[in-house]
């Protein structure tokens, strides 16, 4: 019996741009992966080729909207939404939302910002944690784009450049554990965003956030597909 003979490095980059496109990589191989599209540009290519080659595969395919629960969890996990129906609109209002409450609220308010300013107190900050920043660049397509966490709130500002026609980027955060990378959702075309931290996304000057260039929409596997364009870490303010 005859054994099969070892890949040759060619064939084994040709394996991986194949799994990366079809999102069968995972933890160390995807870091890996991913991290290749930015420094060989015959490895980038060869992920777009895979990415066609599949993409061709559904032209006879009849596209299906995800389900409308899906969507909503998803866009609740990322923040961008409030969970339908948090509160009964039929639910009679508490005394302290009714005008007599608001004059009671408004006195409560006067007398505490009183207090704190007599002499000898020291007014209290409210902690909101560590502010962290990042900025995105990328000198090849004139990319600039700044970012803000303040506590668990981070919002994107687009300050030169974009996705080119027909695609979008994609931002993910990448934990320094080696697990596979997040996607935070697609940069709007204005560049601006604003979302709350889900669950378990913790900001540390050991998080990286990167922009991949990937299909309109978003990734098709929930991994980065495309070139990653932009990647940094977080940097405390």
């Amino acid at each position: 019996m005859i054994d099969d003979a070892p890949l040759t490095p060619h064939e084994e980059d040709e394996a991986m741009a194949a799994e990366l496109a079809l999102g069968l990589l995972d933890g160390a191989e995807a870091q890996e992966a991913v991290a290749r599209l930015s420094q060989d540009p015959e490895f980038a290519q060869s992920v777009r080729d895979w990415q066609e080659r599949l993409a061709a595969m559904t032209d006879d395919l009849t596209p299906v909207m995800a389900p409308a629960r899906a969507r909503q969890a998803i866009r609740e996990r990322l923040g961008h939404v409030r969970a339908p129906l948090t509160r009964d609109p039929n639910e009679r209002n508490s005394w302290w939302r009714s005008p007599w409450g608001a004059l009671v609220g408004s006195l409560t308010v006067a007398a505490t910002v009183a207090v704190l300013w007599l002499p000898g107190q020291q007014q209290q900050q409210p902690v909101t944690g560590p502010a962290y920043q990042v900025e995105l660049v990328a000198q090849e397509i004139a990319l600039r784009v700044a970012a803000q966490v303040e506590g668990r709130e981070m919002q994107f500002l687009m300050q030169s450049g974009g996705a080119a026609e027909g695609r979008d980027l994609e931002i993910w955060w990448i934990e320094p554990d080696g697990s596979a990378p997040i996607s935070m959702g697609v940069l709007p075309r204005d560049g601006n965003m604003r979302m709350t931290l889900p669950q378990g996304m913790e900001p540390s000057d050991q998080i990286r956030i990167a922009l991949s260039d990937e299909p309109a929409g978003g990734s098709p596997t929930g991994q980065a597909t495309g070139p990653v364009v932009a990647i940094a870490e977080l940097t405390r303010l």
